[in-house]
């Protein structure tokens, strides 16, 4: 990013300054931002705000770089290149900083996920739990700063190394790029749109280059590989996103911005006020066969509990409802009331389907009833309150058309768009991309290559499952990653030392662990220079010359046996 889109930092003034003074100072900060909004970097996004309304929030103190922006500059970049190219930058999931030094050497991005930390390590006195989003805001960037921090000092003692050694020496050295930009999940935002400002800004400020936000309902949040997740409106969503890029306009931050939906495996929708969700809610005929008026799931289930019933037979009240409704959208609702209708012909019904699908796209339901009525004559009798969950919860079919639809609202607002799938389907995923990038020419897509999907069990071959990754990107699907990859490699690695450990006792670790580190040149092998000893013994000896005697790496020290 140019250095152009900060202001020139300035003495803060003594005295109070005049109306004009402000007036002037004003203006120059408007058009700085204006500049910032000018980036070739930002071309494919729309802002429904102005630069001076970001201005006038910032304060008299002048935003100053954060060392996140030029991580974010560079993730940019790093995207740039590869979606040019049509490679991936395929990444995994770090739960620690051993990790994050591993990857840095082969990995050009890391992922910090949400699951990972809800389950690994949070900020609520470490209340570890499933992933359902219930966990301080402050939990994932609170991840996000203890790998950025490492990241800083492992990049700190490979500088100094280099430096410290000869040309000739240099020459043999790998050279490790540790500051790889962080992904981080950011869930729903956690709360409204002024905690979703917040969270940003903490995560501008913990190190993150980038974050995800998913379209699910703070409260009812769940991973997106767990059933009963609730979606929320796709302008609530919209908002968020909004609300994100405001605060890092404030910032001055070039973070990326990654929409997620669930609405592809997402059955449930909190409220029906955006128009754009009304085809894919399901509703149901007001009326029973035998012509009484049908009672609402809830209504039922309050009764029921009232009068006493035990949870399991109000389980089963709600599974034996859902069972004998026929839950339908409203277009379908349409369909079949022509293909019921007597007043028409073979041919008049299917002219009568078509009008109304012309004539429906993109109405909302009320428009789409007229519509309805004026071509039946009559009034579908299709009720989507009717089946709502207790909590008030709308059912919805989901599906790839609804998380298309979805994507393309949030398109404007967002870097990239990610689709979470509850299976890894290819050709799926070629469908969702063509119909994205077909609106939004060149636009990143990002696929969540999970561990929650059984990969063996889908069919794949050895050569299918090695090329997966490179024929996703030639579909636009720049970032690919493996979320919990780090929780997973963890639990391998140390299930098999402790089995073996319990038998075999030293030659379990020594065969286990210290030789293949030799043998794959891990540099975990000697802990104490990679934890960066001898960076610090270099900076105490040049404060203290001929303090050799105190030197963590002296003779005594039992590395040099390595």
């Amino acid at each position: 990013m140019s250095s152009s889109a900060y202001a020139t930092p300035t003495a803060l003034p003594l005295d109070t300054p005049t109306p004009s003074e402000e007036d002037a100072a004003f203006a120059s900060r408007v058009a700085q931002i204006q500049s910032f909004f000018e980036l070739p970097r930002f071309s494919s996004l729309s802002r429904p705000y102005s630069a001076a309304s970001v201005a006038s929030k910032q304060g008299s103190l002048p935003p100053l770089p954060l060392p996140s922006t030029l991580l974010a500059d560079k993730l940019y970049a790093v995207f740039d290149r590869a979606a040019k190219e049509g490679k991936p930058v395929h990444t995994l999931g770090a739960v620690d900083p051993v990790q994050m030094t591993q990857m840095a050497r082969w990995l050009e991005v890391m992922y910090v996920s949400g699951w990972a930390a809800s389950s690994l390590l949070t900020t609520a006195n470490n209340e570890v739990g499933p992933d359902l989003g219930d966990y301080p805001y402050t939990t994932v960037p609170n991840q996000v700063h203890r790998l950025f921090r490492a990241q800083q000092l492992h990049d700190k003692k490979h500088y100094d190394a280099r430096l410290e050694a000869t040309p000739e020496q240099r020459e043999k050295l790998p050279y490790i790029d540790y500051l790889r930009p962080i992904i981080a999940d950011a869930d729903t935002g956690h709360g409204g749109i002024s905690a979703v400002m917040k969270l940003v800004k903490i995560f501008a400020e913990s190190g993150a280059s980038a974050i995800h936000l998913e379209d699910q309902l703070h409260g009812g949040k769940k991973c997106g590989h767990l059933s009963g997740k609730v979606v929320v409106p796709t302008s609530t969503h919209v908002s968020r996103l909004t609300a994100a890029r405001f605060q890092l306009d404030l910032l001055q931050h070039t973070m990326l911005l990654i929409a997620r939906t669930d609405a592809e495996s997402a059955r449930l929708l909190s409220s029906t006020v955006d128009a754009r969700d009304h085809p894919y809610v399901r509703g149901v005929k007001t009326r029973l066969p035998d012509g009484t008026r049908r009672i609402g799931l809830a209504e039922v289930l309050d009764r029921a509990e009232a009068a006493g019933r035990s949870g399991a037979d109000i389980d089963q009240l709600e599974e034996d409802w859902m069972a004998s409704a026929e839950l339908t959208t409203f277009d379908q609702a349409v369909e079949q009331a022509i293909n019921e209708s007597s007043s028409f012909s073979a041919e008049q019904k299917t002219n009568a389907l078509e009008q109304y699908r012309e004539n429906s796209v993109g109405k909302s339901n009320t428009e789409a009833r007229d519509i309805a009525h004026d071509i039946l004559g009559t009034q579908i009798d299709w009720d989507w309150d009717l089946p709502r969950t207790r909590e008030g919860y709308y059912h919805t079919v989901g599906g790839i058309d609804a998380a298309v639809a979805r994507a393309l609202a949030f398109a404007p607002h967002a870097d990239m768009i990610w689709l979470e799938t509850k299976q890894p389907d290819l050709e799926q995923a070629r469908a969702f991309a063509q119909r994205i990038r077909s609106k939004f020419p060149g636009k990143w897509l990002v696929y969540n290559l999970s561990p929650s999907f059984n990969w063996s069990a889908h069919g794949f071959t050895e050569e299918d499952l090695k090329r997966f990754v490179w024929d996703l990107a030639k579909e636009g699907f720049v970032l690919q990653l493996v979320s919990l990859a780090g929780l997973h490699s963890n639990a391998v690695g140390f299930a098999e030392l402790a089995q073996r450990f319990k038998t075999d006792g030293m030659l379990a670790y020594v065969d286990g662990v210290q030789r293949k580190e030799k043998e794959i040149g891990c540099d975990v092998l000697t802990h104490q220079k990679w934890s960066g000893a001898d960076y610090i013994d270099r900076i105490l000896s040049t404060l203290a010359s001929g303090s050799s005697a105190t030197s963590s790496k002296g003779k005594d020290s039992t590395e040099h046996s390595f």
